[in-house]
């Protein structure tokens, strides 16, 4: 028995040497430890870092401020030195016939001089001064006013205002504007002393004391 024993042994040994070993682990390309870990760690950084990216492109667009193409679009305005020029002539030809006593035809210039600039407050103080003289009060009144909104200091406008008032019997309003210009520029008493527009203002004290004089 222990001959035969051993001979079946001996035999089973020799079979079990021909069958492949499945066991046996694969024998391709074996990565080192480290190498994939490393590469991950690569991967994350990278996905970290085009995260960012897109956020922050995200949020600098949207705290921009879109400007419409027909905005930026639209050209540069600057004033043309030919329109100051002509408004000039037109001032001085309106001028001219303020001092002829041609009132409409020296009205029609200057607001042709202001059409080209409407900024000019010396054009717009001598037509409410010749619509005043045309006993066109409402509109005297809406050019002075218009002067000082341009100037605020411009003492003919406020002096004029302060006649204006005075022809319409306005005396309080007068003499506020007329004090104003007095403060403005001192050599207003001597206008006011000579001018028969203010003589609706001649009998009030304050007036009296305005200007310096007595009764």
């Amino acid at each position: 028995m222990s001959y035969i024993h051993e001979a079946l042994r001996k035999a089973q040994k020799e079979k079990d040497s021909r069958r492949p070993d499945h066991r046996k682990p694969f024998s391709g390309t074996v990565r080192k430890r480290g190498v994939s870990s490393g590469r991950s760690k690569w991967m994350i950084a990278l996905g970290v870092i085009l995260l960012a990216f897109t956020l922050y492109s995200w949020l600098d667009f949207n705290g921009k401020k879109a400007v419409p193409a027909s905005e930026s679009a639209k050209p540069t305005v600057h004033p043309d030195p030919t329109d100051s020029a002509r408004a000039e002539e037109f001032y001085q030809r309106a001028s001219l016939l303020h001092r002829s006593g041609r009132l409409e035809d020296a009205k029609g210039f200057y607001k042709k001089a202001l059409m080209l600039d409407s900024n000019s407050v010396k054009a717009l103080n001598d037509l409410g001064v010749v619509c005043m003289q045309g006993r066109d009060y409402a509109e005297a009144q809406e050019s002075f006013e218009h002067a000082i909104q341009r100037e605020p200091d411009y003492v003919d406008a406020y002096y004029n205002l302060a006649c204006l008032y005075a022809l319409k019997g306005e005396k309080i309003r007068g003499l506020t504007n007329l004090k104003k210009a007095i403060s403005l520029d001192s050599s207003v008493r001597e206008w006011a002393r000579k001018d028969r527009d203010l003589r609706n203002l001649k009998g009030q004290p304050e007036f009296q004391e305005l200007i310096g004089t007595t009764r």
